[in-house]
């Protein structure tokens, strides 16, 4: 097996559309709606989006069958670059107290239990890592603190398991070797109510074969 590769490649996955979406589009100013946007394909109703143009805790509020906000723009811009998703990533926690782009996503990499097994059985090896995710949390009385936290985890989820995951689909991350990634275990929540910056730590199991050749494959049943 491949360490590394299988670590690279689950946070490949962590920031793949909808948790980090990069697009260009028209903006205008006292204006929701975005014009000319080059690639829809990646957007999540609610989910936050940043750029030139826009304003502090823009969410996108519809896809179809236009792209609006959840606040009008602030400038006219033609061919903005904006980001939908988290605007920092990480595999090395920093302190999100001094961090100025939120929201932010680290990946941090926990132990490993190494299955008992029979000689001509194959060893499979437990990896245990967590999603550290933050988000600051809008000063207004009307925020709810929780909402975002929400948003970001059901990105999570949908990166992890795609459409195809309820007819038995396993996130193999792509590689031969890995069983499967996934969400496994209680999701840890400080909802910011004291302060403007809301936190979830958010558990990943994977399975790995620790004898099977760590490569790529095209994902897909195993």
């Amino acid at each position: 097996m491949n360490r590394e590769m299988i670590m690279s490649a689950l946070f490949a996955r962590l920031i793949s559309p909808p948790l980090v979406f990069n697009f260009t589009a028209d903006t205008t100013s006292d204006d929701v709606a975005l014009a000319n946007v080059s690639d829809t394909s990646g957007l999540m109703v609610g989910m936050p989006v940043a750029g030139d143009g826009l304003p502090l805790d823009a969410v996108i509020a519809t896809v179809d069958p236009a792209v609006t906000l959840s606040l009008p723009a602030i400038a006219d811009r033609t061919a903005s670059p904006l980001t939908q998703g988290f605007q920092t990533a990480a595999r090395r926690l920093a302190d999100p107290n001094a961090e100025q782009d939120m929201p932010a996503l680290y990946l941090i990499e926990l132990g490993e239990v190494h299955q008992y097994r029979e000689s001509n059985s194959p060893a499979l090896i437990e990896m245990d890592c967590e999603a550290w995710i933050f988000t600051r949390v809008g000063a207004t009385e009307s925020a709810v603190p929780a909402s975002m936290l929400n948003i970001l985890i059901d990105g999570i989820e949908r990166a992890l398991y795609p459409p195809r995951s309820n007819q038995g689909f396993r996130q193999n991350l792509g590689l031969r070797g890995v069983h499967y990634c996934r969400i496994e275990g209680e999701i840890q929540k400080d909802p910011g109510h004291n302060g403007q910056i809301a936190g979830a730590i958010i558990p990943l199991k994977l399975l790995v074969a620790q004898s099977e050749e760590t490569r790529a494959i095209s994902i897909g049943r195993e």
